[in-house]
C-alpha cells in the first residue's frame, strides 16, 4: 500500500461516500460488526455503489469485522465487491489466509504496553503465511473495538510505524491529524468520530471530512519534502563522486603505462 493514505471509516450514508470520494479517499470503511454504526448489506451496497460513481479512482470500499466467522465475511465480500477486509477483533493470524480480499488487522495496545511486546503482537501477524496488508493501531478502550475518539498511544505507534506498514487511529480529527502524521510518521490515518456532525452517530459531516482529507495530505507531503534529500547536495554529491571515479580510472591507466602493478 502507498505511503500516505486517507481512510474515512463508519460511512453510513450514500451521500457521506459521495463526500468522502470527492475529497479524494484513499480508503472507505463500512461497519458490519454489532456496533452503533453498524449498517445492513443492503445499505452497503448503495455506499459501494456512491464510491463507485464517476470516471474518476474510487475510495477502496473496505468491510470492517468483529470476530465473524470467515464464510460470512467472504459472502459479503463477494457480494459488496469489498476491496478489501478490515479485522477489528481478537481474530488469529490464520483467519487472514481463509478470506478471499486482503486483509488490515487493528491492533488495540492496551495503556502500559511497552514496545517490545507491541513488536512481538504485530510480527505475529505479519509473519503468518497470508500476513495483513497493513496494521491500525487504535485506541483502547475495554470492550470497544473502535469509533471511541479515543486517541491512541503516538510513541508506541511511532515506534511500530518505524519498522511495520501501520495506519494511525483513534481520535484523530481535522484539527489533529497534521501533528499525528509529524509525530508517528504512518503508512496512513483512519478517522471515524473525528468527522460526524456533533451528536449524530453514523452521520458524517461533509466539511470536516474535506478538511481531514486536506490537512492529511498536506501533513503527508510536508514530512515527505522533510525527508528527501537536498536536490542540490545530492548533485554536488554526485559530481564528486563521478570525478573521483574519473580520477582514479585514469590514476591506473598511468600507473600501467609505467608497468606499477595494481595494489590488492
Amino acid at each position: 500500500m502507498k505511503w500516505g493514505l486517507v481512510k474515512i471509516c463508519s460511512l453510513g450514508r450514500p451521500e457521506d461516500a459521495r463526500a468522502a470520494r470527492a475529497a479524494g479517499v484513499d480508503l472507505a470503511g463500512m461497519i458490519f460488526a454489532p456496533a452503533r454504526r453498524q449498517i445492513t448489506p443492503e445499505v452497503a451496497e448503495a455506499i459501494v455503489a456512491a464510491l463507485r460513481e464517476g470516471p474518476d479512482a474510487a475510495p477502496q470500499a473496505v468491510g470492517v469485522f468483529v470476530n465473524e466467522a470467515p464464510d460470512r465475511m467472504n459472502a459479503l465480500a463477494e457480494r459488496l465487491d469489498l476491496d478489501l477486509v478490515q479485522l477489528s477483533g481478537e481474530e488469529p493470524p490464520e483467519t487472514i489466509a481463509a478470506l478471499s480480499r486482503p486483509v488490515i488487522k487493528t491492533l488495540r495496545l492496551r495503556p502500559g504496553t511497552n514496545p517490545a511486546d507491541a513488536r512481538r503482537l504485530a510480527e505475529q501477524y505479519l509473519a503468518a503465511p497470508v500476513p495483513p496488508v497493513a496494521l491500525i493501531v487504535e485506541g483502547w478502550i475495554p470492550g470497544a473495538p473502535g469509533g471511541t475518539g479515543h486517541v491512541a498511544d503516538w510513541s508506541l505507534a511511532a515506534v511500530l510505524a518505524a519498522e511495520y506498514p501501520v495506519i494511525l487511529a483513534g481520535g484523530l480529527r481535522p484539527e489533529n491529524v497534521a501533528d499525528a502524521i509529524r509525530a508517528v510518521r504512518p503508512l496512513g490515518v483512519d478517522v471515524s468520530s473525528g468527522v460526524e456532525v456533533p451528536g449524530a452517530v453514523g452521520v458524517k459531516d461533509h466539511a470536516r471530512i474535506h478538511a481531514f482529507a486536506a490537512a492529511a495530505r498536506a501533513a503527508f507531503e510536508a514530512e515527505q519534502r522533510a525527508s528527501a534529500p537536498d536536490p542540490v547536495v545530492a548533485t554536488r554529491a554526485d559530481r564528486s563522486d563521478g570525478s573521483t571515479v574519473a580520477l582514479l580510472k585514469e590514476t591506473r591507466k598511468i600507473d600501467r603505462s609505467m608497468g606499477i602493478e595494481e595494489r590488492s
